[in-house]
């Protein structure tokens, strides 16, 4: 879901200020570093006061894991959802959500992706790669944790690349594409551990 859908429990008015400090850190990262960045700075492209932003952030790293912590939890879906059966279903409906994650940041969201290749942002998606495999283990009962790693590892890699791929050409519709990477996604695990057998 977009960051206004994930908060729509929330008093508008804070969706809004938080939205425009995001948008505003998002598009003064097109230029500088964002280590570099102040809350003075910020908050005047945000046209917010500093207690505002202090309302909301305790610093500029906090809006950093706000967003990672939405697009990680969309990914997240495909390991905590998977099941033998519908493994092509939810990717679906990840790949679908991902992109409402994704639309009003996605410039941040696929530099920070491509930044931070050793990071935390990427140990994150390896401990949702570890999960993955641990359902796929249950799921298979004949496969060994390192082959299933192997797929999720796989699997995961294959949709975050074909989904980033996609939201930047943006040459097909949402539906078509969604389809195409559930159906890669369920034949690759399926493949995989088919082809692997027992552990």
């Amino acid at each position: 879901m977009s960051y206004s859908k994930a908060h729509s429990g929330v008093d508008r008015r804070v969706v809004r200020t938080k939205k425009a400090i995001r948008s505003a850190l998002f598009e003064i990262t097109e230029t500088k570093d964002i280590s570099s960045v102040t809350v003075s700075e910020l908050a005047r492209k945000a046209g917010v006061n500093r207690r505002t932003f202090y309302t909301h952030y305790a610093g500029i790293t906090d809006i950093v894991e706000e967003v990672e912590e939405e697009l990680v939890d969309g990914i997240r879906g495909i390991a905590l959802n998977f099941h033998d059966n519908n493994l092509r279903e939810c990717a679906y409906d990840v790949f679908v959500k991902l992109n409402d994650i994704v639309s009003d940041d996605f410039d941040y969201c696929f530099r920070r992706l491509k930044l931070d290749l050793q990071g935390a942002f990427v140990e994150r998606i390896r401990e949702i790669i570890d999960e993955f495999a641990q359902k796929i283990v249950k799921s298979a009962g004949n496969i060994s944790f390192e082959k299933a790693r192997f797929a999720a590892s796989f699997a995961v890699g294959g949709f975050i690349t074909a989904f980033f791929e996609w939201k930047t050409e943006n040459s097909s519709a949402i539906e078509e594409a969604a389809k195409s990477v559930s159906i890669a996604t369920e034949e690759c695990v399926k493949g995989i551990v088919v082809g692997n057998g027992a552990g």
